[in-house]
């Protein structure tokens, strides 16, 4: 897909038109980031599904939690169908199940993801309000570089190269197109180009991997129309580098491992006070590997400390093959 074709902003990237009886199409195609291959950012996938299901729902139905699986690779040269299954609904609660699929040369559709996504009424009251801190002080957004203006800085210092400047930004600048983001400097990611640069010591370079933490502040660069549309982008962004952390956190990356993909996520969703023009706060941490496999969790804070959502996803990631070639 050509720049011309791709969205410019949010509110398109995450866009469905109805093609009637519950079926939808990505207004746009999917994109690519972190992947030199015609595959497509798996974010584009869980918006679109969450688009769909909502597009089913009053607007007075919150989305509190939406579960699912990759089913195989979205290509980044055809958009994305949703076909909803309305499972439940209630003066309470509302239950879909969404088939997310691409068509074929030949025609025939191939799924990409199968999603579930559960909505409540807005209650009147809470019993409790609470929500855990941070695993730490982070720099307020204020007196954080954003993307651009922290890779400069790391090459101004002598830090990272130039290359690893352009191969960044070449891998990753596509979400510059719909958000500001700036990494806090205290974190990992920021310093080591989310591995690329591996020989970067970072603040945190003496952790244990699963006390490692990177995180960034983000808002949107352009306004979203309703409360589905943030809820959209919000499944769009948190999916960021979930399936390669263990590898930033190990000052590693892609070619480092065999393969590396994210096999299934749940998002779930604490309020629906949500403003993507402001910011927010997201903070990543790897929780488990063993068997081929890894468990990520991504936390998103507003400006308050309020805890807002929080996805984790169990990705595949194997030794490269070398590797098993030697060990056995």
């Amino acid at each position: 897909m050509s720049d011309s074709a791709m969205a410019n902003t949010l509110q398109e990237q995450v866009a469905v038109d109805d093609l009637g009886s519950d079926r939808f199409v990505s207004r746009v195609n999917p994109a690519r980031m972190g992947n030199a291959a015609n595959i497509a950012y798996g974010g584009c996938t869980i918006s679109i599904g969450i688009q769909a299901a909502c597009s089913t729902v009053s607007a007075t139905y919150l989305l509190y939690s939406t579960t699912g699986n990759y089913l195989g690779p979205a290509l980044t040269d055809r958009k994305l169908k949703c076909s909803v299954r309305r499972v439940r609904d209630t003066r309470t609660f509302a239950t879909r199940l969404v088939e997310i699929s691409q068509d074929q040369d030949d025609g025939t559709p191939r799924m990409c993801m199968i999603m579930l996504a559960d909505f409540q009424v807005k209650e009147e009251a809470s019993l409790f309000v609470y929500s855990a801190p941070p695993s730490m002080n982070y720099s307020p957004p204020e007196q954080c570089l954003n993307t651009s203006e922290g890779v400069k800085d790391l090459v101004r210092r002598g830090i990272v190269t130039e290359k690893m400047e352009k191969f960044y930004m070449a891998s990753f600048g596509f979400n510059a197109r719909f958000f500001e983001t700036r990494g806090a400097p205290e974190t990992v990611g920021p310093n080591n180009l989310y591995g690329i640069a591996k020989t970067v010591k970072t603040p945190q370079h003496d952790l244990d991997i699963t006390s490692k933490t990177t995180a960034d502040w983000f808002r949107c660069r352009h306004p979203l129309a309703r409360l589905q549309d943030q809820f959209s982008g919000l499944g769009f962004i948190l999916d960021g580098a979930l399936s390669f952390i263990p590898l930033t956190h190990s000052n590693k990356f892609f070619d480092d491992a065999g393969p590396c993909s994210s096999l299934d996520f749940a998002l779930r969703f604490f309020t629906g006070d949500i403003d993507m023009s402001q910011w927010y706060m997201r903070e990543i941490k790897t929780i488990a590997g063993n068997d081929g496999r890894t468990y990520t969790e991504a936390r998103l804070w507003d400006r308050k400390g309020n805890m807002v959502a929080i996805m984790n996803q169990q990705s595949i990631m194997r030794p490269p093959k070398a590797l098993v070639r030697a060990s056995l």
